[in-house]
């Protein structure tokens, strides 16, 4: 793996959706753009390997053996200390957790806590993040951008053309904005005006 960082996706659905994958594929194509090595762990049954691989997602088997580790970050909305750049520079592995959100988010975060027990906690701000937003706040984060100056997105509502007709959808996740809007995926967006 030399010098680059890994950023890892502990999935914790049972249940494989096309928007799960979205945003899995959407993380990865995001975090390698940028240097990052990106792996999806966790619970990874053959059908969800499968689609991933033929994505170019990498599954990682052991996880707790790459993160497990002082110098590893555990993304947590509801840890007390915001990540900052600087500490972030100095790690080596970020878990961020495979949840499809809640509203209002339950916090099944902490359920990693014991498999990472030596990684150090951290949050990117108190919004709930989709799990490819908090890639993306990440990968900003990692460039030298503090949370602060990190815009994003909450509520966020489109008006999407589906097959009802022009309808409203409001997601319970904040987005980063990227070029002005929010950071949506463009598979999302498509599995929305699918009418999913």
């Amino acid at each position: 793996m030399g010098a680059r960082k890994a950023i890892v996706i502990d999935n914790m659905e049972a249940y494989v959706s096309r928007w799960l994958i979205a945003e899995y594929s959407e993380a990865s194509r995001v975090a390698e753009e940028r240097g990052v090595n990106l792996y999806v762990a966790g619970l990874v049954p053959g059908e969800l390997e499968s689609i991933l691989a033929k994505r170019g997602v990498r599954i990682l088997r052991e996880a707790e053996s790459l993160c497990n580790r002082p110098d590893a970050v555990l993304l947590d909305m509801r840890a007390p200390k915001t990540l900052d750049p600087m500490e972030a520079e100095g790690a080596s592995c970020f878990i961020v957790g495979g949840i499809m959100g809640d509203r209002p988010p339950r916090g099944r975060t902490i359920l990693l806590y014991h498999k990472y027990p030596y990684a150090a906690r951290r949050n990117l701000g108190t919004l709930q993040l989709s799990v490819d937003g908090t890639v993306k706040v990440l990968t900003k984060i990692l460039s030298g951008t503090p949370m602060s100056e990190i815009k994003v997105v909450y509520p966020v509502k489109l008006a999407i053309n589906s097959p009802m007709g022009l309808v409203e959808v409001e997601l319970p996740f904040a987005y980063p904005v990227e070029r002005g809007e929010p950071w949506i995926p463009g598979e999302v967006v498509k599995l929305l005006k699918s009418g999913l």
